[in-house]
């Protein structure tokens, strides 16, 4: 395995993982053969979009088209799901209009009930849940796999002057297409375990080393405890860094209580400026807290709004 670009102790959370094909195939008939397979992997969903951006080349001018396309694209997530039990409804109803010259009456009536009933029980549980017994969502694993013409597409890449937000991998090997899935598809898993844990090593408290944080991990929660306690620890690291104090112990907690979740990248960050000197640095804390209470109650379209106001705020 050899980066082109990047550094494999410090992974930037996105990643073209690439590998020869031993056979071409073509992928229409007046299309060359297919030369490269390559995944397209990162640590999270918006990552993942903003990668595939890159890699097709698009400027920096275009941050604006893409803010506006993360909107759009989050709004129409939160309407499929404010949707979903209306659709469902509508289902049963097409399916009930289609039976009922074959089915009696009192079947497809029950039939009805069966879904409303377990349509308005889902609704319900999910609410407590989620106020009550939910547990914080696990990560997911975002990957896109695609073929490529020739090696012309990923050298540029290691050719170019210019920073990359992204690291390419070469695996140096060469399989057949069905083969080179199941290896491209398990780097890509291990490359974002690997990025995961060096992101939590960043917190780095050489005077908390003997501390035992009596923090419980986020699994062992539900979501409303683990909020409870973010929002605990928040008020106390707001706290000492206005008045002062040493805010170690504070972030041993919120790496014992986040560490293994999608959150830990978040706490990360919010260490990092916590150790400057920036003036914005409050208020970028405050950020990164509200951040996270908006993916753990999973309002993505909230959390790019925070994210670009971040950047607003980052000097």
């Amino acid at each position: 395995m050899k980066f082109l670009r990047g550094n494999p102790e410090h992974l930037q959370g996105r990643a073209v993982i690439f590998l020869e094909l031993k056979e071409t195939r073509p992928i229409l008939e007046e299309h060359e053969g297919i030369g490269l397979l390559a995944v397209f992997c990162a640590a999270t969903e918006m990552d993942l979009l903003e990668l595939i951006i890159q890699v097709m080349h698009l400027p920096r001018e275009h941050s604006r088209l893409i803010t506006r396309f993360y909107k759009r694209y989050f709004q129409e997530i939160e309407e499929i799901k404010r949707s979903f039990p209306l659709r469902i409804s509508k289902i049963i109803d097409e399916i009930i209009e289609e039976e009922q010259e074959k089915l009696s009456e009192p079947t497809l009536e029950s039939f009805r009930e069966m879904f409303r009933r377990s349509s308005t029980e889902d609704e319900a549980c999910q609410e407590a849940k989620a106020e009550k017994g939910g547990k914080l969502p696990q990560p997911e694993f975002y990957s896109t796999m695609i073929p490529l013409p020739s090696r012309e597409f990923v050298e540029p890449f290691a050719e170019t002057d210019t920073e990359l937000e992204f690291d390419v991998i070469d695996l140096e090997t060469s399989e057949h297409i069905e083969v080179g899935q199941l290896m491209l598809d398990a780097h890509a898993r291990l490359y974002v375990a690997d990025y995961m844990n060096q992101k939590e090593k960043q917190i780095d408290l050489p005077g908390q080393k003997t501390y035992k944080s009596p923090y419980k991990n986020y699994k062992q929660l539900s979501k409303e405890e683990f909020k409870r306690l973010l929002a605990e620890l928040s008020s106390e690291l707001m706290f000492l860094h206005q008045t002062g104090g040493d805010s170690d112990r504070v972030f041993a907690d919120l790496k014992q209580l986040t560490s293994g979740s999608y959150l830990m990248r978040e706490v990360v960050s919010m260490y990092n400026i916590s150790t400057t000197q920036d003036p914005n640095k409050i208020k970028l804390m405050e950020l990164y807290f509200r951040k996270i209470f908006a993916l753990i109650d999973e309002d993505y379209l909230l959390a790019k709004e925070i994210d670009e106001e971040i950047q607003k705020y980052s000097v």
